[in-house]
């Protein structure tokens, strides 16, 4: 069975109730570079071995975050509402305010979600 936990406050998501998915890309940011004859001509070996020994005792998994890391998360609406809100300084008890919209009854409504088998409306 297919079962989510709100990565924000842990509670459980059942599998047909309305959930978001956070995907978060951080990558490193470069200008561009711009090569010259100089670099070119360059012999760069001393810096690709000085290179090497600093990162020869770091853990890959570090090395590899420093480029890019992919975070993905689920949430429930509440805390999507205080991810929204506040995407830098998100806290899951931010989202425990309701507005009052039920948007899981509201889907359930258009066919989607809790108690029904049927994938929703054709798009």
């Amino acid at each position: 069975m297919i079962a989510y936990r709100c990565d924000g406050c842990g509670a459980d998501i059942p599998r047909k109730a309305l959930r978001y998915t956070v995907t978060i890309d951080v990558r490193a940011a470069y200008d561009k570079l711009e090569v010259g004859l100089n670099d070119l001509v360059r012999d760069h070996r001393a810096e690709i071995v000085g290179l090497i020994e600093q990162l020869k005792d770091k853990p890959a998994e570090r090395l590899e975050e420093t480029v890019y890391k992919g975070i993905k998360l689920d949430l429930c609406p509440s805390c999507q509402r205080a991810f929204i809100r506040s995407p830098l300084r998100f806290h899951p008890e931010q989202g425990m305010d309701d507005s009052g919209i039920d948007i899981d009854a509201f889907l359930r409504s258009l066919g989607f979600g809790k108690g029904n088998d049927a994938p929703g409306p054709a798009r």
